[in-house]
């Protein structure tokens, strides 16, 4: 494959489904153009971004350094989360690139061209995350969402609702051009998993252990 003079050249990771059986992503893009693709379902995603990666640079002959690695930082699968963004993170430091995270909302968002969806994504334990075109990702029980004043709703987890008082547009994942689409005007900078839940592991009771000499 010939590279044009002055082309862009991006690297796309979306694993925040990985964990829980939804599409995962890996694509090439070149001047909004997507070159290669690989759709990736199930629990197990995460086990093959690496190689799929390295088949798809291959394939498609990208022997030099790509532009920027952007990526979808979540909410999402813990597993997905952490296997997706440190491989993309660990390429782009070899390749000397920058890294740009969007979340899982606005991706979606770019790929339906709706500005104003509010996407809506399963958590655990009957919850929801939350992600508004504006604000911080918050969660929330099933039961105690008050969609009053969305303009449509959109995400997996739209499902759980019966009674939205606003147009559903279908999508459960971004496209890799909706997420190349939301990165624009997203400064770089470090590809840091998005967790709207604090942490469940407890340090234990006794301490942490010392450091090895």
């Amino acid at each position: 494959m010939s590279v044009k003079a002055g082309s862009v050249r991006t690297v796309v990771f979306n694993g925040a489904g990985a964990g829980t059986g939804l599409t995962s992503l890996v694509a090439l893009v070149e001047d909004g153009h997507v070159v290669a693709e690989k759709l990736m379902a199930g629990r197990g995603a995460s086990e093959h971004f690496a190689p799929v990666i390295r088949e798809l640079l291959t394939q498609n002959n990208w022997t030099a350094a790509p532009d920027r690695v952007i990526a979808v930082i979540g909410p999402g699968s813990f597993t997905g989360l952490r296997s997706s963004l440190s491989l993309a993170a660990g390429l782009a430091a070899g390749w000397n690139c920058p890294t740009i995270g969007v979340t899982l909302g606005a991706a979606i968002r770019a790929t339906l061209a709706r500005p104003d969806a509010v996407c809506v994504s399963i958590a655990r334990r009957g919850r929801v995350f939350v992600d508004q075109p504006h604000g911080p990702v918050t969660a929330s029980q099933t039961v105690d969402l008050d969609p009053t004043g969305w303009a449509c709703v959109t995400g997996d987890a739209v499902s759980e609702k019966t009674d939205w008082p606003c147009p559903v547009l279908p999508c459960e994942a971004p496209y890799a051009l909706g997420i190349v689409q939301a990165a624009q005007g997203v400064a770089p900078g470090p590809l840091m998993p998005l967790y709207v839940d604090p942490p469940e592991a407890k340090p234990p009771a006794a301490g942490l252990r010392p450091a090895p000499l």
